[in-house]
């Protein structure tokens, strides 16, 4: 099955304005302005367009950026006092997620299916989301269960 880009294009920009959808709706636990949930999936997308990812990358990369910051905003609204600051673990482990999209970038060229393609974008950005989140947790601030206790 060929997947076309405008076919991409149109659910990753769907998927890309959840977080917002979901700041609108349930308030803004992370404290930052809906700027920031718009921004997130929205720069993992262009590094994927600039790196002339194949179809179905971008949508793997938008989903795992889009995971991230609802995963923050679940976590500051179960907890009884939420964070203020929480956001800061969440953009200094970017770099880390921006590196694993550009590397799955080059690397899906290689692929032929569809699915696979999808899959390593997924799993690109949040790999180098989460190896960046063990040295932030490790380095900058306390994280709870990932963070090494000395």
């Amino acid at each position: 099955m060929t997947i076309f880009r405008k076919v991409d294009a149109a659910i990753l920009l769907l998927v890309s304005i959840t977080p917002a959808a979901a700041q609108l709706l349930f308030g803004d636990p992370l404290y930052v302005g809906i700027w920031y949930y718009l921004m997130v999936p929205i720069a993992a997308i262009t590094i994927g367009v600039m790196a002339r990812a194949k179809p179905l990358f971008l949508l793997g990369t938008s989903l795992a950026a889009s995971v991230t910051l609802l995963v923050y905003a679940a976590i500051n609204l179960s907890l009884a006092r939420p964070d203020g600051l929480l956001a800061l673990g969440h953009l200094f482990s970017l770099p880390g997620a921006a590196a694993g999209t550009l590397i799955g970038a080059f690397l899906s060229r290689r692929l032929s299916r569809p699915i696979s393609v999808l899959a390593l974008g997924f799993t690109g950005t949040l790999v180098g989301f989460f190896l960046n989140q063990l040295v932030v947790c490790n380095t900058l601030m306390w994280c709870g269960a990932i963070s090494i206790a000395v």
